[in-house]
């Protein structure tokens, strides 16, 4: 605890970014010595006061965040330490700091993702392409938003096959409120899991930073249902850059000219794989 409570006091102070955080770890392996570290150098006038003050959240909330894991509301881990998932490691930027609801498994995971507005033959389709990954042994990632994730995480569920959601708020915080009951479930039988604080409520930047942490988790990424410009065009940017095998399904022949399969064909015509149905 006393370790992880002085990187999370690291990764709060500003001019600490992930690769600065992440080099520390690797210099001085243990937090509290790379936090010492940079004590020193605020001290001794090598980082401007500009740069020396904390971030937001104040020390306030850094310390009701590490009762609320002292109490077991959840479970964090810094980087490099055991219980980190290796994944994210490929990363070139690796969340300093992570909390989840239980221990995230290491398992095969597959990235099943798309748009929040489901078009009438979506729900049958996420189905259909996560019954197919369950026959391979794949888990299941997305990101717990309404639409196709919330889909593809339920079916996991009902399937008895674990579930991970990584979550662009903080655990505390349900986003959207719809999917309060389809979090508890996952809480229960997979995991929930973020790089943001408790407290921290929905904001539009969170969310492509969110789909990097889908894309490094899994071993493939699967793209159900998309816009030309969406978050799952986000997810297969970085499943691309993180080269990890990227597919999509094929637009229905119903559908072929609809905005809300453009994403789909744009993917295909780039250089995604279709997923066999």
């Amino acid at each position: 605890m006393r370790e992880f409570a002085a990187a999370l006091k690291l990764s709060r102070e500003k001019g600490v970014g992930a690769a600065t955080f992440c080099a520390l770890i690797n210099k001085y392996v243990l937090p509290s010595l790379a936090w010492r570290y940079w004590q020193k150098r605020l001290r001794s006038g090598q980082v401007t006061s500009a740069v020396s003050s904390a971030k937001s959240p104040t020390t306030e909330k850094i310390e009701q965040t590490l009762q609320m894991i002292r109490e077991k509301q959840l479970l964090g881990w810094y980087f490099s330490q055991p219980g980190y998932p290796e994944q994210l490691k490929d990363l070139g930027e690796p969340p300093p700091v992570l909390f989840a609801s239980s221990p995230v498994r290491s398992m095969k995971y597959a990235a099943v993702v798309g748009a929040r507005a489901l078009a009438p033959e979506a729900p049958e389709l996420v189905k259909a392409v996560c019954s197919k990954l369950f026959s391979q042994g794949y888990a299941i990632v997305s990101g717990g938003a309404a639409g196709i994730d919330a889909v593809a995480h339920r079916a996991a569920l009902d399937a008895g096959v674990y579930t991970l959601a990584v979550l662009g708020t903080g655990l505390d915080i349900v986003y959207p409120r719809s999917n309060r009951d389809l979090f508890a479930d996952i809480a229960c039988a997979g995991a929930l899991m973020t790089e943001l604080m408790p407290g921290t409520r929905p904001a539009r930047s969170f969310f492509p930073t969110r789909n990097r942490i889908i894309a490094a988790m899994a071993d493939i990424v699967v793209v159900v249902q998309a816009a030309t410009k969406s978050g799952s065009a986000i997810t297969a940017d970085w499943a691309r850059r993180l080269k990890r095998p990227l597919f999509t399904v094929a637009p229905p022949s119903s559908a072929a000219d609809s905005l809300q399969w453009a994403g789909n064909q744009m993917l295909i015509e780039t250089g995604a794989a279709i997923f066999d149905l």
